[in-house]
This record gives structure tokens, sequence and C-alpha cells, in this order.
């Protein structure tokens, strides 16, 4: 492995890639998890957006992540618990590792699912956020996110 490729620190060669289709597939990927969660509610509207790859590339120079937070509230249909039901069984059957399923380490203690994608290499932190603070309401945050790219030559990542 040669070291200013990043691989060393990595633990793998990151793939070149150009950053619209691996947005396109984190967003697709936000998109199969809501599907999956089976209820209905409102969606923050983000999208997904390349960003620094912290180990090898922290000045977005020629290496990318990508990361998309997002949330479902105000539930029309169904229950947030039947939602993180839902996806313990569905990731698993789709390519999905759950590597922890527990409670956070905060004070709140809330359920939280974290999984990765061993053939796309995505992971995913989700978080049924059933105590906050000041009345909040009740949601589920979802956190995807990518493994590092390599940009193509010429793109202009800044």
């Amino acid at each position: 492995m040669n070291s200013d490729s990043g691989s060393d620190k990595l633990g793998y060669e990151p793939e070149v890639r150009a950053v619209k289709p691996a947005e396109e597939e984190v967003n697709a990927i936000s998109s199969q998890l809501l599907d999956w969660m089976g209820v209905k509610g409102k969606v923050t509207e983000s999208g997904a957006t390349a960003g620094t790859c912290d180990a090898i590339d922290p000045d977005f120079r020629t290496y990318y992540s990508v990361n998309h937070p997002w949330s479902v509230y105000d539930l029309k249909s169904g229950t947030f618990e039947e939602a993180m039901q839902n996806l313990r069984e569905k990731l698993p059957q789709n390519g999905w590792d759950i590597t922890e399923d527990g409670e956070t380490k905060s004070k709140a203690r809330n359920p939280e699912i974290v999984a990765v994608n061993r053939r796309t290499h995505h992971s995913v932190r989700i978080e049924w956020a059933r105590t906050r603070s000041g009345n909040l309401p009740k949601l589920i945050t979802v956190d995807v996110d990518s493994r590092c790219y390599k940009a193509p030559k010429g793109t202009d990542l800044g």
C-alpha cells in the first residue's frame, strides 16, 4: 500500500468516485431506511452532502466522504417502537450487519441501532429520541455515512 494514498490510515484503498453518484447512493439508502421503518410522518428536508475524510484529508482537497443526517417525527401512522423493530428485521435481511443494538450512553438512554453494510461499506446510526429535554417531540434520528472516496482528477471539492 502506498502511504500517500491514505490507505495505510484507512485500511483500504479509497475508490475513485464522482461526488454526485456517491451522494445519490447515500440518499437512496436513506429512502430505503425510511421505507423499512414502515411509519408515516414528517421527514427533515436535507440531502446527502460530501464532506471531509478527516483521517487522511481534513483540508477537503482530494478525498471525501458522504453524510446524510435526517430524522422522522410527528408520526401520522405507525409508532417509533414499530419503526425500530422493523429496522432490526430489515437491516440484516438486506446485507446490513447490526453492530450495536442497545441504549445510548447519554443520560436519556435512548434506543439506538448501529449497522454496517459489508458490501457497500456504508454505516448508519439510528436513535429513537424518546426522552428529550424541554418537552421536545419524540423523533428518530438517522445518520448515514459512506466510507472515504477519492475525487476524480480535476474535481474541485471546495
